[in-house]
């Protein structure tokens, strides 16, 4: 019960504190069809207590009307509630009558309540005369584990609540219209606060309804407040992972038919629709936290991939042109080592070692040259190298 107090305090915080009462004299039972200036009374009350019978037009504050219709008495079950008294079901009796008067009246205007804590005292003292009606029935529930799961689902409200608040408040400072957006989040917390009622009850399916009432209309203001929800941005980001992934798809197919290195691309590609799938597993169960994240990978990879393409023939040609260049470099050495043990020669110089390593150059040459046309570039490059020391040293001998 600690922690769900903690919840209802919670709640609280975002319901309009005013507590206000009209001046009303009741003399008889109030329910749908019931006409009378004892209702448009009951409606002005209502409104000023925070149970609003309508938000706009018919029963709004402003607006309100002699006859008792649905709107008056879904206002009245709320009042009821919020009041400790059962049967909650919109009927203005004996009971509510004498409620009314217990709580006093003194003017038609609202009384500001003028600190938090005050605010709180307010509520809390409603909270706490049903809960000790009900505390029993909450602790004798059968099952604890689902009483633990329904705080998950009043929590998951009140955050909702929260971000569609903080939403709608950027959205003012913005400029924009956020007519729509203030019922639904009003709506909001008039769910919650009933939630939060309904559990100390001991009803835990209105409870779980209210609350689930409660985060859909927070949804509603969130968006209509120009927001976007974290689900929202992960099917965002989990549709353009899959449009990456497409065009991936399309340019690696492509490129084999142009004949070009596609393997490492493939593996790339692979990994992207491995983390695309775990994205769309993500946010089936519903975590769009994890799931904003592996889409973001996936379309990492679907980059990475694409830019793959043809990646390996880039570096084989590179690695040609570097065999080529160093044969050349080779078979100039060996042409400057035959002119210089020319002159040696005709000079009288002593030029057989320089001969034998002349020759050595041109069999290593030789080699570089198979290897090159094997597609080998490596060892050609190597051996085209090992041929130019030996051929300078060739030279070196003379």
């Amino acid at each position: 019960m600690k922690s769900f107090k903690i919840l209802a305090l919670s709640a609280l915080l975002f319901l309009p504190f005013t507590v206000s009462a009209a001046e009303c004299s009741f003399t008889r039972d109030l329910d749908i069809g019931v006409e009378g200036e004892d209702v448009r009374c009951l409606q002005k009350y209502l409104n000023n207590k925070g149970f609003k019978v309508a938000e706009v037009g018919i029963g709004s504050p402003g607006n309100e009307t002699t006859i008792f219709k649905e709107k008056t008495k879904d206002a009245v079950a709320r009042w009821q509630h919020a009041n400790g008294l059962s049967p909650a079901s919109g009927f203005f009796g004996p009971m509510s009558r004498q409620k009314y008067n217990e709580s006093g009246s003194t003017s038609d205007d609202p009384v500001k309540v003028n600190t938090l804590k005050e605010q709180l005292a307010a509520h809390m003292a409603q909270l706490e005369s049903l809960k000790v009606k009900t505390t029993t029935n909450v602790k004798n529930s059968s099952n604890n584990s689902s009483n633990t799961d329904l705080e998950e689902v009043i929590k998951n409200a009140i955050e909702k609540v929260r971000d569609a608040e903080d939403q709608i408040d950027d959205a003012e400072d913005d400029g924009e219209d956020i007519g729509s957006a203030e019922k639904d989040i009003q709506d909001a917390k008039d769910d919650l606060f009933d939630a939060v009622l309904a559990y100390f009850k001991g009803d835990t399916a209105e409870a779980r309804e209210r609350a689930d009432d409660a985060a859909d209309n927070a949804d509603d203001a969130f968006d209509e407040a120009g927001g976007e929800s974290e689900e929202d941005e992960a099917d965002t980001e989990i549709e353009d992972a899959e449009d990456l992934i497409d065009s991936a798809d399309e340019k690696i197919k492509q490129a084999r038919r142009d004949d070009e290195d596609t393997d490492k691309a493939e593996d790339l590609f692979d990994e992207a629709e491995d983390k695309l799938k775990e994205a769309e597993d993500a946010y089936d169960n519903d975590d769009y936290e994890e799931a904003i994240d592996l889409a973001k990978d996936a379309q990492d990879l679907a980059d990475e991939a694409i830019d793959a393409i043809g990646e390996d023939d880039d570096d084989n040609n590179s690695d040609k042109e570097d065999a080529q260049d160093a044969i050349d470099d080779a078979e100039d050495a060996i042409n400057d080592a035959e002119d210089a043990i020319s002159e040696a020669e005709d000079d009288g110089e002593d030029t057989d070692d320089a001969e034998d390593l002349l020759d050595e150059a041109k069999d290593k040459l030789s080699d570089a040259e198979d290897a090159y046309d094997d597609k080998d570039y490596d060892e050609a490059q190597d051996l085209a190298e090992d041929a130019q020391d030996l051929a300078e040293d060739a030279e070196d001998e003379l």
